[in-house]
Order: C-alpha cells, then structure tokens, then sequence
C-alpha cells in the first residue's frame, strides 16, 4: 500500500462471487450466470472474428451493435451507448455526471459495487434501506436533494420487481439523474427504455452477462437522452469493447429465438426450484430475475452456505444487515439443481 492515495486505501474493496481453481469440481450457483451455451451462432461469429483482423484497432463506439439495439427497440443509435459491462458504464456516470460536492443515494441491500466504485471516484453518497418486504420506497429517495440515484430492478440480491409506473412518477418528480440498472429485466421484468424518450434524467443499462450467456465477454448497454450518451462516449476508454466482444453481442442480438429459448429454460427451471425450496420449508423473496433470495427458519445461512461449499456446491451469502440472513442461489441446469436440492434436503435434515 505504498504508494497507494488515501481514497484507495479508504474504500471499501467489492468481492466478487467465489472462482476457486478447481472450479470444475463444484456446481456454481453464486454469480448469476447463465447454465446455458450461448446460441451456436454467437459463437460461430467470435470464432470468425477471430482472424487476421484483431492486428486492427475495434470500432471506437461499436456502432454496429448501437444500430442493432436501436432498431429492435425503436431507438436513435445516438440513445445507446456500449461499453465493456455495466460496470463500466456505473464508473463513467460516477465519474462524470455528478459533482464533487454532490451527494448520490443507492438502496440497500443492492448491488454492492454500486458503493464501492462511488468510494473509488470519490462520491459521497448514502444507503437507502428496503423496507421490511424487502421493497423500495422512492418517497426515501426525495427526503434530501439527491444528484444521482441507481435502482436495480429486479434487484440484486432480492430479485424483487419494480413497478414501471412508481418509477416513472419518481423520476417526473426527481431533479438528479436516475440510473435505472436493468441486469436482470430480460427474465420477467417490464423494461423503462421507453421512459427515456419522455424523460432526459434517465439512464437504463442492460448487460449481456445473464440472459445472452455472454458474462465472459463483457458487453453492456447504456440508453439514456443522446446528450448523455455523448458525454458517457467523451468519457470512456478509447477502445472499451473488443472485436470478438462486439461480434459475439451482434449475433446474440439476432438470434432472437436462441435467446427466448434459453430465457425460458432459466425460467422453467427458476419454478421447479421455488416448488421444491418451499417442500423444505424455505422462505423465498418473490424473484424477477435468474436466481432466489432465500433463508429457512431452522438452519442459519452461514450454515446453510458453509455445509454446501464441503459439497462442492456454491451459493452466495453476503455479510452485513439483512442480507445475512439469506443466501442467493442462481439458476442453475436441472441436473445442477437436483443435486442442489438433494444436499440441502441432508442438510436440512442434519445428515
């Protein structure tokens, strides 16, 4: 830590879901990805951009993926930006849309790197809690003059929806910018993209990491008024997305049936294990996403976490208020989560 500056060694570090060596030895169920192949198509397309022409610089804007986006969701290519993830697009806006001495809000529990990256751009910023459904009250959110806010819908890790209509009220009313962080919309959720041709304070981005089986590629959207837009391409790196990234997110976007047929499973498989966690007694958050927020009365999370990671089986449990009381288990295949049901019936059970 040498010759690290005070605002790194003060903030808080994101820890991401667990990647252990011998990762083919356990079922993953802790970091949100999808159990499903991308389309043959997809991958047909990175292998053919991966030719001669990677000695060439990409596309500075990956404007054939903004055209292709825009279309399908009846968009200006200069309402959408790409870049490499949502997180990515989260540093640009805590970088260059809100003031030093301004103050952002997230809720709480969220996605955590939400804080972190706002720590790491020197933002100052407060955790609004859920209420104790677990829901969010955007009234929380108008107490004090807020210049950013960012709303997971469906949340992460609750996975719970929220209402078009209350965002769109919120955001006639909020004076900042409202980041609307769409991640998971794909699996059940109504999405706000429309909302940005009525409001230019709106910013929904979208990730191509769970219902496109494409996390290893890196490819997220942002879609917001075009002068934002202008602003996020001024800010990023000048090369952000990659050739195979941009091929691979081309073809996932035209391969409208490969991507309902996978939604579908996720979802398929998303009801079997809701049946069979509430056959053991689980409580489980009601989800809009590709994975449960769960906890039983009986057996502690930790526990719950500890016993099924000696069997090889991972799941995320978080620290602090609340979300301790949970684990999160991402949809997995239908061979993963009958073994998942089975170690947690022994557990459950004490053997």
């Amino acid at each position: 830590m040498k010759y690290w500056n005070r605002r790194l060694k003060d903030m808080a570090e994101y820890i991401p879901g667990e990647q252990p060596e011998n990762l083919d030895e356990f079922i993953k169920l802790n970091t949100n990805e999808s159990p499903f192949s991308p389309p043959a198509s997809v991958l047909d397309a990175i292998r053919k951009a991966a030719d001669a022409s990677l000695r060439r610089y990409p596309n500075p804007t990956a404007m054939s993926v903004r055209e292709a986006f825009a279309k399908q969701n009846n968009l200006s290519a200069d309402n959408v930006f790409v870049a490499n993830g949502s997180d990515e697009i989260f540093t640009l806006l805590l970088r260059g849309f809100i003031e030093a001495d301004a103050l952002a809000a997230f809720p709480y529990p969220s996605y955590s790197l939400y804080y972190t990256l706002a720590e790491a751009n020197g933002v100052r910023y407060e955790r609004i809690p859920l209420d104790q459904n677990l829901d969010l009250n955007f009234a929380d959110f108008l107490k004090k003059k807020y210049a950013l806010v960012i709303v997971c819908n469906p949340n992460n890790p609750t996975g719970k929806g929220i209402d078009l209509k209350a965002l769109e009220a919120f955001a006639s009313r909020f004076k900042g910018l409202l980041v609307v962080d769409e991640a998971y919309v794909d699996f059940y959720g109504e999405t706000a993209i429309g909302l940005v041709r009525e409001f230019d304070n709106i910013v929904v981005t979208r990730s191509f990491s769970k219902s496109y089986s494409l996390a290893g590629l890196r490819v997220g959207i942002a879609v917001a008024h075009a002068d934002i837009v202008r602003g996020l391409l001024k800010l990023k790196d000048s090369y952000n997305v990659d050739r195979l990234a941009e091929a691979g997110a081309l073809a996932a976007l035209a391969d409208r049936k490969g991507f309902k047929y996978n939604v579908g499973m996720v979802r398929d498989n998303k009801e079997f294990l809701e049946q069979r966690l509430e056959d053991l007694g689980f409580f489980i958050v009601p989800s809009r996403a590709n994975f449960l927020f769960v906890r039983h009365p009986n057996v502690p999370a930790q526990k719950i976490y500890e016993e099924l990671y000696t069997r090889k089986v991972l799941v995320r449990h978080f620290t602090g208020p609340v979300q301790s009381e949970y684990v999160r288990i991402s949809i997995g295949s239908m061979m993963e989560l009958r073994a998942l049901v089975k170690e947690l019936e022994s557990i459950i059970k004490g053997g």
